[in-house]
């Protein structure tokens, strides 16, 4: 088995996992948005510290490569970028829906059909994509504005457990039967670790000088001129 450095920056919550052998050896995390980049570097290195491994031991880094914060991923790729260009080692790049969805099947392992991944993307509009029990995407990953009648093809074939923090959005509207909410899903690297395992044993690996975060939506500064 593998040693992995595992990055999640999409949202509020930051965290960073060194596994081995499949396991988690250590994480850490933080909840404060604003301190992602200043966060990053030093908890790498703690990790490496606390576990006895050098970076130079990893045999891959992967990040949580988007949707989410504009900022927050952008400090993600630019920081695995830099650590797999001075190691020599690949970069693997998880969707942030997906590694929800590896989430909640570990959350609710009785649970045998869709899971929707659901991001709050302001508004009524989120970021989501449905992923059968094997993780493998049954959509694509896309922004929708939440009405009643979202989803509602998917529904009439089978239940679909909704998560994120834009599942509560559409629990207030949604009056379908087969429609099942948590609204209080925690996920981070720690949950990047199985996908991670299969990008590497398939060698799905992104290119270091062209790979992008995952915005799905075009960036738009508010910002005053």
């Amino acid at each position: 088995m593998a040693t992995f450095l595992l990055i999640y920056t999409a949202t509020a919550h930051a965290s960073v996992c060194l596994s081995k052998d499949g396991a988690v050896m250590a994480c850490l995390e933080t909840s404060d948005q604003k301190s992602h980049a200043s966060f990053m570097q030093p908890a790498i290195e703690t990790l490496c510290k606390q576990t006895g491994n050098a970076l130079s031991s990893i045999d891959a880094i992967a990040i949580s490569l988007g949707p989410g914060s504009y900022t927050g991923l952008r400090v993600g790729m630019a920081t695995a970028k830099g650590i797999a260009y001075a190691i020599g080692k690949p970069l693997i790049g998880i969707n942030t829906l997906q590694i929800m969805a590896a989430a909640a099947k570990l959350k609710f392992p009785n649970h045998q059909s869709s899971i929707c991944a659901l991001l709050d993307a302001r508004r009524m509009e989120v970021f989501t994509g449905i992923y059968a029990q094997n993780l493998t995407p049954s959509t694509p990953s896309t922004a929708i504005i939440l009405d009643a009648q979202s989803f509602e093809n998917e529904l009439a074939k089978e239940p679909i457990l909704f998560v994120g923090d834009g599942a509560e959005k559409f629990k207030a509207i949604c009056q379908h039967p087969n429609a099942h909410f948590d609204t209080n899903l925690n996920y981070g690297a720690s949950d990047m670790l199985a996908l991670t395992e299969n990008a590497f044993t398939l060698a799905d690996f992104l290119d270091l000088a062209y790979s992008e975060p995952l915005y799905i939506k075009a960036f738009h500064d508010t910002r005053k001129a």
